[in-house]
């Protein structure tokens, strides 16, 4: 169904992009980016649709639409986290998409259930790593340095280096990497291993809303950095209100190990693989890599 601008108002922002909310003519909520230009391959998602439009008088929008109001919420973070990401953006247009990008794997669900057991392991690992970091740097950069739920290809990327981070069992001989991109960048980075072995509760013992909330302690004082903090927990699909059921997993850190990861450390990526293959996962030997280790 097209869409008209009597129902849109603008939000009234200094930002650099003209943008409008309101409601479609199927009656959505709608937060409308004006005069973009035509815009070819924005993908919609199950709860959210996006549609580049051009108005009678032949200027082009880009609309995105609310069209199951169980992701009220999810909109309506999407939208924020597009305007605060572009606000100070050079090339504003093209920064919004792919921030909305990012957000796909998290609008394609089409549920609204807690996140599988293996997720949270890994949520887990990631907090572990920037509590850490939090230790050793600002707040601000270490949460800015946290891109993984963004969409990029390393959990976490700094000014001069990066670090992916996995979480495994005890007895795993090997970690699983998901990409050709996931060990791949110009500068030296770092591969980091929890081992994290569930179990009862008892002294010790780690949960995720636990780690979360000690993060949110470290933030305190740091309002803006603590909401950016709250919106990649919730990019990663971690909800306030199923609190209680990630509660009932508890985990022993049993370890944490570093491995330098630079141009001998033993990866597929794309200048060492065939152009004709596009994809691939793999796992590395841990003992394998034992001359690679840092801590």
């Amino acid at each position: 169904m097209p869409l008209h601008t009597n129902g849109y108002l603008s939000l009234g922002l200094e930002h650099p992009l003209n943008l409008q909310i309101g409601y479609s003519l199927g009656g959505y909520k709608s937060f409308v980016v004006m005069e973009t230009g035509e815009v070819s391959n924005i993908p919609s998602s199950f709860a959210i649709k996006a549609e580049n439009v051009q108005l009678r008088n032949g200027t082009w929008i880009l609309a995105f639409q609310l069209v199951h109001v169980a992701f009220e919420e999810e909109f309506l973070r999407l939208c924020w986290d597009m305007i605060e990401a572009t606000a100070k953006s050079v090339a504003p247009q093209r920064d919004l998409i792919v921030r909305y990008l990012s957000w796909q794997k998290l609008l394609q669900y089409s549920s609204k259930e807690i996140m599988p057991f293996q997720r949270q392991k890994g949520l887990l690992g990631e907090l572990l790593y920037l509590s850490d970091c939090l230790r050793q740097m600002s707040v601000d950069i270490a949460v800015e340095a946290w891109t993984g739920p963004d969409g990029s290809d390393q959990d976490f990327v700094f000014e001069a280096a990066w670090a992916e981070v996995k979480a495994i069992a005890l007895s795993a001989a090997t970690v699983k990497i998901s990409s050709m991109q996931q060990l791949e960048q110009e500068v030296p980075g770092y591969l980091v291993v929890y081992t994290l072995e569930k179990s009862t509760e008892g002294e010790g013992r780690i949960t995720l809303p636990a780690i979360a909330e000690e993060i949110r302690g470290s933030l305190h004082d740091s309002p803006i950095v603590l909401d950016r903090f709250e919106m990649k927990l919730f990019k990663y699909g971690y909800r306030s209100q199923d609190v209680g059921e990630y509660n009932k997993n508890y985990f022993r850190l049993i370890e944490k190990r570093e491995y330098l990861v630079n141009n001998s450390f033993p990866k597929l990526c794309r200048e060492n693989v065939a152009k004709e293959i596009t994809a691939c996962t793999y796992e590395i030997s841990l003992s394998a890599i034992e001359p690679y280790r840092r801590t």
